[in-house]
């Protein structure tokens, strides 16, 4: 498959509009950084960008943002929850040992994660196959590890925005017109390469639920869940692809709004089309006091993601500074 070479460090990339056609692959991707690309749009952090997104560390202040790994309990969609096992290697001496699913709480959405079916089969970012998936290491996070991910943060605090206006329980669905004037109330620019979080609310809901509350929501079928989160339909996939975002994030389980109801689950896009990660389930609240604060809506953001060798997703860790 021959596939279109776009210079990642450009500062003008073709909209979703001007794609050119790929022979073989979906309509509208974006295959772009080479045959044997393992990155999707994190190529876009190049060290011009990354080297740029430093000048946003003014205070000093840091701000994690990963739930504790415990959290929520119980998970939502059935999953494992987290076990932690302290065990005695001598009287001195302990080792902590840690089960889990990566989809359980705070995480990344890595490449592996969701394939479209595609010419009767189904096929993951950059003409990965079911097989490559179960058989190589092909698109494992690993890849994200080793170059790690650090840039422009841009935080969406649309929760605040609206003054709390709704439930973050709720199928609440945030447009593009909705976010981009809280990008200027907020007076946010969108840069290429920037990593876009966008605040719900959920993180806070949910931590304000007792034990009971907590139960009762993660007891509920996928059917029965809903969460806010972005809208979806053509005028988003525009805004999301034609921004150029190296990875999207928020604080919902889901990042867009749940359930799915539409054709255009922007997951279908994001991940296999445009090689773009997805942060989910990340607590939001003490980057948006400081945000608020400061009067500064962009940061630098770190992140490491776990180094396993074809690992699909990862619940490791995010600080911004």
């Amino acid at each position: 498959m021959d596939l279109p070479s776009f210079d990642p460090d450009a500062e003008k990339l073709p909209k979703l509009s001007e794609l050119p056609s790929i022979d073989g692959a979906p309509s509208n991707a974006a295959w772009f950084w080479g045959k044997h690309d393992q990155l999707g749009r994190l190529n876009l952090l190049t060290p011009r960008r990354i080297a740029n997104a430093a000048k946003q560390i003014q205070t000093g202040k840091t701000v994690c943002l990963n739930f504790p790994a415990e959290l929520p309990a119980p998970p939502f969609f059935g999953r494992q929850g987290f076990k932690h096992e302290i065990k005695a290697i001598t009287d001195y001496a302990y080792d902590d040992l840690h089960t889990l699913n990566t989809q359980s709480g705070s995480q990344w959405d890595g490449f592996r994660h969701v394939g479209i079916n595609h010419n009767d089969s189904f096929i993951w970012y950059n003409n990965t196959t079911r097989a490559q998936i179960l058989s190589t290491e092909k698109l494992g996070i690993h890849h994200w590890a080793k170059k790690g991910i650090a840039g422009r943060g841009v935080l969406i605090d649309f929760y605040s925005y609206s003054k709390r206006s709704y439930d973050p329980f709720t199928a609440r669905k945030i447009t593009v017109e909705e976010i981009e004037a809280c990008a200027r109330a907020c007076h946010v620019e969108f840069n290429y390469g920037d990593i876009l979080v966008v605040r719900t609310g959920w993180s806070e809901a949910y931590k304000k639920l007792d034990a009971d509350g907590r139960m009762k929501i993660g007891s509920k079928s996928n059917s029965e869940l809903e969460f806010a989160g972005l809208s979806r339909g053509n005028s988003m996939l525009e805004f999301l692809h034609d921004n150029y975002f190296s990875a999207v994030a928020s604080d919902s389980p889901a990042f867009e709004s749940w359930p799915f109801d539409e054709p255009e689950h922007l997951h279908y896009y994001l991940l296999p089309r445009w090689g773009v990660p997805i942060g989910e389930m990340w607590d939001l609240d003490g980057l948006a006091e400081l945000c608020q604060k400061t009067g500064r809506y962009t940061f630098f953001l770190a992140s490491s993601p776990a180094n396993v060798q074809g690992e699909g997703l990862s619940p490791y860790y995010k600080t911004v500074m």
